[in-house]
C-alpha cells in the first residue's frame, strides 16, 4: 500500500488559530500528542493509521502553532471542549480518539463530557499523579523559559527535553528515578527544542494542566469505550495496573512499531460513522494576517495574508534568509491596514516543506515567488525585500519585469567583490556544523553567529574598531529569529552562501521599475546601506527609526506615490 501525504491546515476558531496535520480517508481518528510537544511527534504514528483513518492532529492551543486559550488558568475539561470546539468547525460529527500522557487526559475528558460525539478512546500512558505529587510538579516541575543574552536557556532546553529521557521527573537525577528508555537521536532532540521554544514561557499554561486534572476520578464519568495502554520504557507505562477493577487495560509492546499494530486493532473495533469533509481554509482574524497553506508541486509552502489582495495591487514581503515569514507579523499588520499583504515562507524556511530539488538558490527562491503569485492569481505587486530577500526580490523584478510595479529594498545584503573574496570563508566558518550535535552546541553556534552580527561589523571581527555604532542583542529579538532559523537547520548555510554571492549592486543597477531603499540604523547589515549610498544609484534613500510604524509610513507612501505616476 503506497503511503499517504501528510498535509498540514490552519482553521479559525472564533479569534484564535488552530494548527492541525491530516492524513488518510475513512472514519475520522483525532490524535492529541503529549505536552510541550506539538503534532509533529505524531507524524509515524499519523501515517500508520491514515490507512485506516482519516487521521487529524492538531498542535494542541499554546503549542505548536496553534494559539492558546484566552483562558486565565487553562484545565483539562477547557482543552476538550476546545477540542469540540474545532471538530465542529471541521465538519466532523464523532470522532475516535488516541491520545499520548497530557493528550490522554484531554482524549479521555472528551469521552467524558461529550460522548455523542466520541466512539472510543485508546490512551498511551494515561497519568495518574498522588496529590502530593501534582503539588510538587506545579512547585518545580515547570521552570520558566526565559531568553538570556548568553543563550544559556538553548543549553538548558537542549538537556531539559534530553534528561526527560533519562530519568523521569526529569528533575529528579537518582538511581530510582533512572528511566527505563533509550535517548532519542539528535533530530528527535532537535524538534524538541524548537517546539518548546515555539511556545515558550507559556509552555507552563498547558502543561500544567497534567496535575490539575481530576486523574482516576474521571473513569466514573465514562460510558463510551476506553482503552487505557501502557508499554514498557514509557514514563507512564505503569499506569495501567494503577485502573479500577473492570477498567479496559491493554499492555503493549516496547517497541513502538509492533505497538502499533494491536493499536490499529483496538481502533478498529468501535469505529466513528460520518467522515471529514474536506479541509476548510483559515478564515481572517481582526488585527493578525491570515495563515494558509498552498501546494507547489507536491509541497505545502506557509503564506500569510492581511487583507484583500485580489481588489488591488498586493505588496509581497520577502523575508530575511535565512528566516521565516512570522518575523514579520507586526510590519504586515501595520501595512496591511493600507496595502493588502503577502508573505510566504521559502521552501526549506520556518514552516515551508523542502521542494523536490531543494535547492537553496536566489534563482529556486525566485521560481517559488513565481508560483506562489500564479497559484494566488496575482498578476503584478510591489516587492519588499529584507536582506538577503531583496535579493530575491532583485531577482525577480529582472526575470519578470512585468509584474513588479515597485521595489522596496530593506537593507539588503551587498559585500562587495573584494570584501566578499575576503571575507566569505570567515562569515562561512562553521556553519556547516550547525547540524544537531550530541551536545546541544549547534544552538549556540547559531545564537552567537546572530548575537554577534549585532556587536561587531563583520560579525566574525571582534575588536574595537568594528564595533557597531547601534547594537541589536535584545535577548527576546534574537530568540525569536533564531526559533525560526532552527526550524530547518540543514538549509542556513546554503542558505547564507546564495546571499552573499549574490551580486546585488549589479543586479539593482539594471532595474527598471522604480525602486525605494530603507534601512533601520540597528539593522544587521545598516553597513551595506551605507555602501549604497557610495553608488551613483538612481534610488530614494531613507535611514529609518527602529519601529515598524516608521518603516510602515514609507512604504506606504512609496506604494501610493507609485500609483500616481
Amino acid at each position: 500500500m503506497s503511503e499517504n501525504k501528510i498535509t498540514k491546515h490552519f482553521v479559525s476558531i472564533n479569534n484564535r488559530r488552530l494548527h492541525y496535520h491530516r492524513c488518510g480517508s475513512g472514519p475520522v481518528l483525532v490524535l492529541l500528542h503529549a505536552s510541550a510537544c506539538s503534532a509533529k511527534v505524531m507524524r509515524p504514528h499519523i501515517l500508520y493509521f491514515s490507512r485506516d483513518f482519516t487521521v487529524i492532529a492538531p498542535d494542541t492551543p499554546g503549542f505548536g502553532l496553534s494559539d492558546q486559550l484566552s483562558i486565565e488558568e487553562v484545565t483539562t475539561e477547557d482543552l476538550a471542549d476546545a477540542l469540540l470546539d474545532a471538530i465542529n468547525i471541521l465538519g466532523i460529527k464523532k470522532i475516535s480518539l488516541y491520545g499520548r500522557h497530557t493528550g490522554a487526559q484531554i482524549a479521555v475528558e472528551f469521552a467524558a463530557r461529550h460522548p455523542e460525539h466520541c466512539a472510543m478512546v485508546l490512551t498511551d500512558g494515561f497519568p495518574i499523579y498522588s496529590l502530593e505529587e501534582r503539588k510538587r510538579r506545579l512547585e518545580n516541575y515547570l521552570p520558566p523559559i526565559v531568553p538570556t543574552f548568553d543563550g544559556a536557556h538553548l543549553i538548558w532546553l537542549w538537556f531539559r527535553y534530553r534528561e526527560q529521557h533519562v530519568f523521569w521527573p526529569w528533575n529528579a537525577q537518582s538511581d530510582d528515578k533512572r528511566a527505563d528508555a533509550d535517548v532519542p537521536d539528535l533530530d528527535f532532540l532537535h524538534r524538541g527544542v524548537v517546539e518548546m521554544l515555539e511556545a515558550g514561557d507559556g509552555y507552563r499554561i498547558g502543561y500544567a494542566t497534567a496535575y490539575r486534572h481530576r486523574g482516576l476520578d474521571v473513569v466514573d464519568d465514562l460510558t463510551v469505550p476506553v482503552c487505557f495502554g501502557g508499554r514498557p520504557g514509557d514514563s507512564q507505562g505503569h499506569t495501567p495496573d494503577m485502573m479500577p477493577k473492570g477498567t479496559w487495560i491493554q499492555k503493549f509492546d516496547r517497541d513502538k512499531n509492533e505497538a502499533m499494530k494491536l493499536e490499529r486493532d483496538i481502533l478498529l473495533r468501535h469505529l466513528p460513522q460520518g467522515f471529514a469533509p474536506d479541509a476548510p481554509s483559515c478564515k481572517p482574524i481582526t488585527g493578525r494576517s491570515t495563515t494558509n497553506y498552498i501546494n507547489l508541486n507536491g509541497s505545502q509552502i506557509l503564506i500569510r495574508t492581511f487583507g484583500d489582495f485580489t481588489a488591488s495591487t498586493p505588496l509581497v514581503i520577502l523575508h530575511q534568509l535565512p528566516g521565516s515569514s512570522a518575523l514579520y507579523e507586526s510590519l504586515i499588520c501595520r501595512l496591511g491596514n493600507s496595502v493588502p499583504v503577502i508573505t510566504f515562507d521559502m521552501p526549506g524556511h520556518g514552516e515551508s516543506e523542502e521542494l523536490l530539488t531543494n535547492v537553496q538558490t536566489i534563482d529556486s527562491w525566485s521560481n517559488t515567488l513565481l508560483s506562489v503569485l500564479t497559484t494566488l492569481n496575482v498578476n503584478s505587486c510591489h516587492l519588499y525585500g529584507h536582506n538577503g530577500g531583496g535579493a530575491v526580490a532583485a531577482q525577480f523584478a529582472i526575470d519578470h519585469p512585468d509584474r513588479v510595479a515597485g521595489l522596496i529594498f530593506d537593507a539588503p545584503v551587498y559585500l562587495n567583490k573584494n570584501k566578499c573574496q575576503d571575507w566569505v570563508d570567515q562569515w562561512l566558518d562553521g556553519l556547516e556544523t550547525v547540524a544537531p550535535s550530541w551536545d546541544g552546541s549547534h544552538l549556540l553556534r547559531i545564537w552567537h553567529m546572530r548575537r554577534d552580527m549585532g556587536l561587531w561589523w563583520p560579525w566574525f571581527e571582534k575588536s574595537h574598531q568594528h564595533k557597531r555604532e547601534h547594537l541589536n542583542i535584545e535577548p527576546e529579538t534574537i530568540n525569536c529569529e533564531v526559533r525560526e532559523f532552527l526550524k530547518q537547520p540543514y538549509n542556513f548555510l546554503s542558505s547564507w552562501r546564495a546571499v552573499i554571492h549574490f551580486e546585488m549592486i549589479e543586479k539593482i543597477l539594471t532595474l527598471k521599475q522604480r525602486a525605494l531603499f530603507i534601512c533601520a540604523k540597528n539593522d544587521l547589515f545598516e553597513p551595506c546601506f551605507r555602501e549604497f549610498l557610495d553608488v551613483d544609484l538612481r534610488l530614494t534613500a531613507f535611514e529609518i527609526d527602529v519601529d515598524n510604524s516608521h518603516k510602515a509610513s514609507h512604504i506606504v507612501n512609496f506604494i501610493q506615490n507609485s500609483r500616481s505616476d
